[in-house]
């Protein structure tokens, strides 16, 4: 072993962050082939083993590099990855803040003695190693670490340490959930609101709450390009402007960063730029206390809102504070995925914070993209998606969107769809791939159909492409059917899957009963056949009285929807842990 090489490492490691071209695997990337290292690639599940994570800092592609990564069966078994044309040293510096690791117990392996000088610099502390190859142009033998004492680690052959991180990588994106609910359940919840005023560090929070949230965007004024977000800077340094974002949390856990507001007071009245809320508070009283807060400045809102400002008359569950008490009650720690729309939000947080959401969202243009679709279960996974004019221009969802969702499916404790969109749509085309007819399903909502026939191109490129299918109720069964046994196929043995039912109640239940019935007889069936499936029956989990409509419950409906969901969950654990 080159002891040279290693002479920097002088504590414990607890991550080692790679380089890629020259370093992981021999040539450049964005230059032609490489040639992976089969050693490196061992090594990666070695020290992941022992507990000691593995990240990556390399200028290249991001999208490039994850599939090679993911071609060579690794990628999943790197953390906080950082892949852009950027320099190196802010970026790691940046990595470790994030992960909470300190410099003094991190590897730096890099071919380039001016990045290693440059991470030294921002980084001190950390153990730089020149993973140079030999003159005769042979790959860097880096499997030396493995010896080292520092590089032990500990036994995590269940890798519990990997799956925290991944745990700190989601919570770093996901918003928390919110939902309805009555006054009283409100009380009751200890609902704590923080406002953020340092806005440095939080831009592309505010943007995204701009340009995602609509049902509670009071002023539906977006940030599309980089001369809006630069006019959006200016205007926060603009003396009299008072902005802030909303952190809200309560006794079931942390909503995260739900909402922003902009004003601008003057002596003439308050302007209004930005008043914009997540949907995952909706009903919490959440954007009428911002508003009382802010001295109910009058403006004109541009609708649709779910919520008027002045309802309810007064908001006294929510305390302001300036940081958060004690930490929430401690959750399940179960791993979850979610399919379907965007109520199941609302029920996913009484599940679990380690979940994995693919739940309906608007898009950039503020038009729905839906996953309550057959298709999103169904179709192949192929390369070819990458390049499918329908899947880019008209689903909304990716062919790694898909991939990530099988990925979830095979991994998490728990599964949950809500299919019935999908099951009662007018709206499922086919598509073709590579000349190949009718290989691909595409369910298009209504609103977003109109959007996209308003061009007369996109109009012309749809008829071309898409066939639109009339199935009768029994093929709709037999399609659905499919759908939930490719996901039941996919999830682990002792895990459940859970298929939430439609109510059969109300004015909106009525018009499509035939549909509702159907779709939960085929869900009840399908959970009495299949091992690990639990039909969750809407109209005898959700009491009469926390009805809105026919699809829409309060927060307590939700919460018992959940409540269900916990509890054959904890008793399926509870029956692993006795076996």
């Amino acid at each position: 072993m080159d002891t040279d090489r290693y002479s920097d490492l002088k504590h414990d490691t607890k991550l080692v962050i790679w380089d890629l071209d020259e370093t992981f695997w021999q040539g450049t990337l964005s230059e032609g082939g490489i040639t992976p290292v089969a050693a490196h690639l061992a090594m990666i599940r070695k020290l992941v083993e022992r507990g000691i994570m593995c990240s990556i800092c390399s200028k290249n592609d991001f999208a490039t590099a994850r599939d090679k990564l993911q071609e060579l069966g690794v990628w999943d078994l790197f953390v906080f990855p950082h892949i852009d044309w950027t320099p190196k040293g802010a970026a790691i510096k940046s990595m470790l803040e994030r992960m909470g690791l300190r410099a003094e117990n991190t590897v730096f392996l890099d071919d380039n003695h001016l990045n290693l000088e440059e991470v030294r610099y921002f980084c001190p502390g950390i153990a730089c190693v020149d993973a140079k190859g030999t003159t005769d142009g042979s790959a860097p033998d880096l499997t030396g670490l493995l010896d080292l004492p520092q590089c032990q680690g500990k036994d995590d052959h269940k890798l519990t340490r990997l799956d925290q991180y991944r745990i700190m990588e989601t919570r770093e994106a996901d918003q928390q959930t919110g939902g309805l609910s009555n006054e009283e359940f409100l009380r009751q919840s200890g609902i704590e609101l923080k406002i953020i005023t340092d806005l440095d560090g939080h831009m592309d929070r505010v943007v995204e709450l701009i340009n995602r949230t609509n049902q509670l965007n009071f002023t539906k004024q977006r940030v599309h390009d980089a001369a809006q977000r630069a006019e959006l800077e200016e205007l926060l340094r603009v003396p009299g402007v008072h902005a802030g974002l909303v952190h809200v949390r309560d006794r079931y856990g942390d909503y995260g960063i739900v909402g922003f507001f902009c004003v601008r007071v003057r002596f003439s009245g308050t302007t209004v730029h930005h008043f914009a809320f997540s949907c995952r508070t909706l009903n919490m009283g959440v954007e009428q206390w911002v508003w009382r807060h802010l001295g109910q400045p009058e403006f004109t809102v541009v609708p649709p809102v779910a919520n008027g400002l002045d309802t309810p008359a007064q908001v006294d569950w929510i305390r302001s504070v300036t940081e958060f008490g004690q930490p929430p009650e401690a959750g399940s720690d179960r791993s979850l995925i979610l399919v379907g729309g965007c109520d199941l939000q609302q029920v996913s947080f009484y599940c679990g914070a380690r979940r994995i959401e693919f739940v309906n969202k608007q898009d950039d243009q503020g038009v729905i993209v839906r996953y309550d679709d057959a298709g999103f279960l169904l179709n192949p996974r192929d390369r070819t998606l990458d390049r499918n004019w329908v899947m880019q221009n008209v689903a909304g969802h990716s062919l790694r969107d898909l991939l990530d969702a099988d990925a979830g499916f095979a991994a998490s404790d728990v599964i949950i769809l809500s299919m019935f969109f999908s099951f009662c749509t007018q709206n499922l085309f086919t598509h073709e791939g590579e000349n190949q007819p009718d290989r691909y399903l595409v369910t298009v909502p209504p609103k977003r159909l109109a959007a996209l026939t308003r061009d007369p191109q996109n109009s012309i490129r749809m008829l071309r492409a898409m066939r639109h299918l009339r199935l009768t109720l029994e093929q709709r069964v037999d399609l659905m059917r499919a759908a939930f046994a490719r996901v039941h196929a996919l999830k682990r043995p002792d895990a459940r899957m859970f298929l939430i039912g439609v109510s059969t109640t109300g004015e909106q239940a009525q018009r499509t009963a035939e549909d509702r019935q159907a779709f939960n007889r085929l869900c009840r069936e399908f959970c009495i056949i299949h091992a690990g499936a639990e039909f969750v029956d809407i109209d005898a989990v959700v009491p009469a009285g926390e009805f809105v409509d026919s699809d829409h419950y309060t927060r307590t409906g939700y919460f018992k929807i959940a409540e269900r969901i916990n509890a054959v969950s904890d008793q399926a654990q509870d029956v692993r842990q006795a076996g």
